[in-house]
């Protein structure tokens, strides 16, 4: 505290530094994701070529490990036991249409590491709070300083942005918020660049808030104290692919136009003033000294067509450059891919969904660290979410919330084999409940399942599953066999599922 009343600008200058030193990391992430990195060590002719008509051929594989975490980030209920603090939740859910700013949250935590949510109680004129405003903020303008301690705690928040000629800087505690600024047009490098910013320009004092016994901001990270980028591992294999495509793309037109090649016979003079060149300079972007990269002659004179005649004087043999192999390209493409997968836990297929065709339990063992992943991101942001909608729930006036956050199960038994194995679990003794959440149902799922049921007709639901998942399998099989059509295995599909559910309904009336 004696530091902060000897320059009371401290924190303030400390925060801004964190920001900026954290920034390239930030920015780095956002191109990688946008597939906006160029090639490393492009040709200087090529570069220009593809610079003038702004053309690229990039493939960004780099963003697919971010998505696929994502993908499989999906909050199934914020919930409380209380009826009453049941409806504040899906309020607070509709007002700030999280079904949207959820899973933006969760792509942007993934792509830079770190994402904040920001929870802002809003008051009527009697100071009354009505409702909490709930929005994603980016870690390249907010970043929470933790204290060095007690890691898990946040010292404070700072929050930094532009607003026309000004710097604007947000100071966030537990018991207060200050506003500062910058004078037109200064950088705020310097602490004197900063000056008190009155939220009531008649009341000079007003530049310091009152805050709410705990920061409204919350942070998902996939890391402590901040986060990686999910792709982060795949910066290098995206740099070796982003190379490889561009030489390749370079490449091509020599395999469309062939580069030519004519041996002259000894002492021997072509007067000719055609020069032997497919192309003129007006194909091509001209340089800084309004030069093209190709010769600046007519048009061939050896045209293929009907009736053409080809004259070649003094040469005694023609001959082609062979292009280069496509495979030189594509093969270490491929490799890189592979690498890119391996390094991030990300399974192959979701880069190339034609990779291989295995069993559904091989699919499985291949996918146990990424469910493992996605799993530790559940309980991460989580946790985020638990403590933001337990802050909310206390700002209008709920005063011990108890909340509870489920997630769709990032995997759960849809195949033959799955069901097998469910089955299996269970005649070996395994918990009929254990065994379902194993298959990866959730457990408010299972215990609604299993409320009313005994264990014969839950064995019978069991075997049904498997059989079906065992029938629709081996129907596949046969239509791609072309034992049966498209057409009729969707209709006999659906015709059991239906006499299943009539089934089901029956047994539950009588």
């Amino acid at each position: 505290m004696e530091d902060e009343a000897l320059d009371p600008r401290a924190d303030l200058m400390y925060g801004i530094e964190e920001l900026q030193e954290a920034r390239p990391g930030y920015d780095q992430a956002a191109l990688y994701y946008d597939g906006k990195v160029p090639e490393v060590f492009t040709n200087a002719r090529l570069r220009r070529a593809l610079a003038a008509h702004r053309i690229d051929f990039d493939l960004n594989f780099a963003k697919t490990p971010v998505n696929a975490v994502t993908n499989r980030l999906k909050v199934a209920s914020v919930t409380s036991p209380e009826p009453d603090v049941n409806d504040l939740i899906s309020k607070i859910w509709q007002d700030n249409q999280l079904n949207i700013e959820l899973p933006d949250l969760f792509r942007r935590a993934g792509e830079y590491g770190d994402a904040y949510l920001m929870v802002l109680p809003v008051e009527d004129d009697q100071g009354n709070v009505v409702r909490v405003e709930m929005f994603y903020n980016s870690p390249q303008t907010v970043r929470v300083i933790y204290d060095e301690e007690n890691p898990r705690r946040k010292k404070f928040t700072i929050k930094r942005w532009c607003d026309g000629p000004y710097h604007r800087a947000e100071l966030l505690y537990d018991d207060r918020t200050e506003r500062w600024t910058t004078g037109a047009n200064s950088r705020g490098d310097q602490p004197k660049d900063w000056i008190r910013w009155p939220a009531d320009p008649e009341d000079p004092e007003s530049w310091l808030l009152d805050g709410w016994g705990e920061q409204p901001v919350f942070h998902f990270r996939n890391d402590r104290p901040y986060g990686t980028p999910e792709h982060f591992g795949a910066f290098g294999p995206q740099n070796a692919v982003t190379k490889l495509q561009a030489t390749h793309m370079g490449t091509v037109d020599y395999q469309g136009a062939p580069q030519r090649y004519a041996l002259t016979e000894t002492s021997t003079t072509d007067t000719s003033d055609l020069e032997p060149g497919d192309f003129d300079d007006d194909d091509w972007p001209l340089d800084e000294n309004g030069r093209g990269p190709s010769d600046s002659g007519d048009d061939s004179s050896l045209k293929a067509g009907p009736g053409e005649m080809w004259l070649l004087r003094g040469y005694k043999a023609v001959g082609q450059f062979d292009a280069a192999n496509p495979s030189v390209f594509l093969d270490p493409i491929m490799f890189n891919v592979r690498a890119m997968a391996q390094i991030t836990e990300t399974p192959l297929r979701m880069f190339d969904p034609q990779s291989s065709q295995r069993s559904g339990e091989s699919y499985r063992e291949e996918d146990g660290p990424f469910i493992s992943k996605v799993e530790n991101r559940q309980t991460s942001y989580g946790a985020a979410l638990h403590e933001a909608f337990t802050f909310a729930l206390r700002r209008l006036g709920v005063d011990d919330p108890v909340v509870t956050v489920d997630w769709v199960p990032a995997r759960s038994v849809s195949t033959a084999e799955g069901w097998q194995t469910v089955k299996a679990k269970i005649e070996a003794g395994v918990p009929r409940r254990q065994a379902l959440m194993e298959a990866g149902y959730r457990a408010e799922q299972v215990d609604a399942w299993l409320a009313g049921t005994d264990d014969a007709e839950l064995q019978r639901r069991v075997d049904v599953l498997a059989s079906l998942a065992d029938s629709a399998q081996k129907l596949g099989a046969a239509q791609a066999l072309g034992v049966i059509t498209s057409d009729q295995v969707t209709a006999l599909m659906s015709g059991a599922i239906t006499d299943l559910e009539a089934l089901a309904v029956t047994q539950e009336e009588g």
